[in-house]
């Protein structure tokens, strides 16, 4: 019994990761020469704990574009979620935090409640949408508490209204220190290339350890792997081999499996220079979910039977999502918070040496089944503590 639950766990691993980099690839595309993070994982379980009320087409749509199959899958998607967010629970540098908004005098029917209180761990609560500015602010101060304050107005009044009758929102936060840090006094200004000729001087941190790395010449990138104290999260970093590398490499992402690679990687003794970096991304979801197949929860065919005890056409009028993360000497902090809204229908690289230096892309994974729990690219460091660094470089 125990093996097959490992296997659907790994089933349930790939699914996920199949899902997000499907969904990073779609979404980076729109966002031609911007940094990028988004948190497949918070989107995920949102919108798994949306399909949960969902009937019809429209659940065969939103379980096929999560990668999950078939409806019938319902048992194993909860079940999973379930066990990953018991062992989240343990993980002291990972807060997830799920909830159901739902309008006053509206009952959320008991077996779907059973599932998002036993498998997500979410509660519902009353609150009148109407009063939308109320209910945002409600929302809101919620998804801040939860992400320790780095997600703020994850939903806007407007996005509210006396139709809305249930909101979704998934809140995730990471907090990691690195096992090993990087020491602020070696932190130096040093070029990242924006272009093959251009580049600007950015903080870039410094460290020599062993880590996890391999230069996969076949694929045209290196792989290295940072790891976080106390914590089984760890951040892989994919960096093109070639200087403008990073849409040949985003390109291919779809058929990497980043566990896979992980697995071939190496602990060798490795120099590192790694920007630090900090970015803030916002996107409605609508469009890329109706492009990845989920066009049906948004319509007005819209099919959610096993949500609310009131018979009512309901459909997913928005579908938010925002991500944080910042890297540093000490670690990496990492918020993101998806909100699904219901309405009723109206680096040159030596053997040693490893220079991020140009775009690369990162990846922060869970466990040692390396399901991707937030996902981007850094393409324009931030500038603002060149001075800082030139200071230190002084002294």
């Amino acid at each position: 019994m125990a093996d097959n639950s490992s296997s659907l766990d790994a089933q349930f691993v790939s699914q996920s990761n199949s899902f997000a980099t499907k969904l990073y690839q779609r979404i980076s595309a729109k966002h031609a020469g911007e940094n990028v993070v988004i948190s497949p994982f918070s989107i995920s379980a949102c919108l798994s704990l949306a399909a949960m009320g969902a009937g019809g087409l429209t659940a065969e749509q939103m379980y096929s574009v999560l990668e999950f199959g078939a409806p019938d899958r319902k048992q194993t998607v909860a079940d999973n979620y379930r066990r990953l967010m018991e062992r989240l629970a343990t993980d002291s540098t990972v807060n997830v935090a799920n909830k159901i908004y739902v309008m006053q005098n509206y009952a959320v029917k008991g077996a779907f409640n059973a599932i998002a209180t036993g498998s997500f761990r979410s509660e519902a609560e009353s609150v009148n949408f109407a009063e939308s500015a109320a209910a945002a602010k409600k929302i809101n101060g919620w998804v801040e508490e939860k992400t320790n304050n780095k997600i703020k107005d994850l939903i806007s009044p407007d996005a509210l209204d006396e139709l809305s009758r249930m909101v979704l929102v998934n809140a995730v936060h990471f907090k990691g220190t690195w096992t090993y840090q990087f020491d602020p006094s070696l932190t130096r200004p040093f070029p990242f290339w924006l272009s093959e000729t251009e580049s600007r001087d950015v903080p870039m941190m410094n460290i020599k350890k062993h880590f996890a790395f391999n230069n996969f010449e076949e694929l045209g990138f290196s792989a290295l792997e940072l790891t976080y104290g106390g914590s089984d999260m760890t951040m892989m970093l994919l960096l093109p081999n070639e200087r403008m590398g990073l849409a040949a490499l985003e390109e291919k992402l779809p058929t990497l499996n980043l566990a896979e690679l992980a697995g071939k990687m190496h602990k060798q003794e490795v120099e590192v220079f790694l920007p630090k970096f900090k970015i803030e991304f916002t996107r409605d979801l609508n469009e890329d979910l109706q492009a990845l197949g989920m066009e049906r929860m948004f319509s007005d065919s819209a099919e959610f039977p096993d949500l609310l005890e009131q018979n009512e056409p309901m459909k997913v009028s928005k579908v938010v999502h925002k991500a944080f993360i910042e890297v540093n000497e000490e670690g990496t902090e990492a918020a993101a918070a998806t909100a699904a809204v219901v309405r009723v229908k109206r680096a040159l690289i030596n053997r040693l040496k490893v220079r991020l230096d140009h775009p690369f892309l990162y990846a922060l994974m869970m466990g040692s089944s390396r399901q991707t729990a937030f996902v981007g690219r850094l393409v324009k460091p931030d500038q603002s503590d060149v001075a800082q660094a030139n200071r230190h470089e002084e002294l």
